[in-house]
């Protein structure tokens, strides 16, 4: 009896392992996202995911995903970071304090025990999550984070997942670093600024959502095209352009062309790390 009982034990966690190569494989590309949430639904059943690395103690975003192919994870991440909600997080709070450790540390968060409103409502209220697990590790270089969340429909982790989940931490650990400290690297800015398209495109999926000739103007500027330039680009007055700079920038809260570009360059390196959002089943 028990020797099947170990037969059975084995045969599982080599199915489990048997698709972590694919993970391994797609290491630094944009396909990562995917295998990476395909590999972690099989294993424990997580329906969402988000990578964090951590850089003087401040979590960034790396990418995120949500196995039904909406962008509810990089949603709520981009929310949780940019309002700088993990500030209130427990998870964060203890994961500090197991910076360095050699074994890997896993947690689970009830979230309706949660006393932040912000953290409770918004990040995980809004997209019905019922419970999060965090999985994080000093390893080398910046660490890194691994959230995993369930839907109140589907419920909690059982505490079997949460054991496939820790037989493979360590490894996904590494793996994540690897991938991190890849995509991580400062981004190519003559990619970003490369051509008109590229620089709308861009404007295009930023949260502020500029009106269309406020956007055209913006993206103009940050192409190097003077007043008169753009103007003539748009087929609209030098005074016109001067009123749609004027809104956009009233509107994302800049005074200068310089904080226009560093505006632009934090959006760019943003979008070009969120990974791809659609696992395929």
């Amino acid at each position: 009896m028990n020797g099947s009982a170990i037969v059975s034990a084995m045969s599982l966690t080599g199915s489990r392992m048997a698709s972590l190569p694919t993970v391994i494989d797609a290491i630094g590309e944009d396909r990562f996202g995917n295998q990476l949430l395909s590999f972690l639904a099989e294993t424990c059943g997580a329906e969402h995911c988000a990578v964090f690395q951590f850089v003087d103690d401040s979590p960034t975003g790396v990418f995120a995903a949500s196995l039904d192919g909406t962008d509810t994870a990089r949603r709520q991440a981009d929310i949780y970071i940019d309002r700088q909600i993990w500030r209130s997080d427990p998870l964060i709070s203890e994961a500090k304090r197991l910076a360095g450790a050699i074994e890997p540390s896993l947690m689970r968060l009830d979230i309706t025990s949660l006393p932040d409103n912000d953290l409770r409502n918004i990040v995980y209220g809004q997209a019905q999550i019922r419970e999060r697990v965090f999985l994080c590790g000093g390893m080398s270089g910046s660490p890194v984070g691994l959230s995993l969340l369930r839907s109140e429909e589907k419920g909690a982790f059982s505490l079997e997942e949460i054991f496939r989940l820790a037989e493979v931490g360590g490894t996904l650990l590494s793996i994540l670093a690897k991938h991190s400290g890849i995509v991580g690297s400062p981004p190519d800015l003559s990619v970003a600024l490369t051509t008109l398209d590229e620089i709308e495109a861009c404007i295009a999926r930023a949260r502020e959502a500029l009106p269309r000739r406020e956007a055209e103007v913006c993206a103009r500027i940050l192409y190097g095209i003077s007043t008169l330039g753009i103007a003539l680009s748009l087929n609209i007055g030098e005074e016109t352009v001067m009123t749609y700079r004027k809104r956009a920038y009233q509107r994302l809260g800049i005074g200068c062309q310089r904080e226009l570009l560093l505006w632009y360059v934090a959006l760019w390196s943003r979008i070009r790390c969120r990974g791809v959002t659609k696992v395929k089943q």
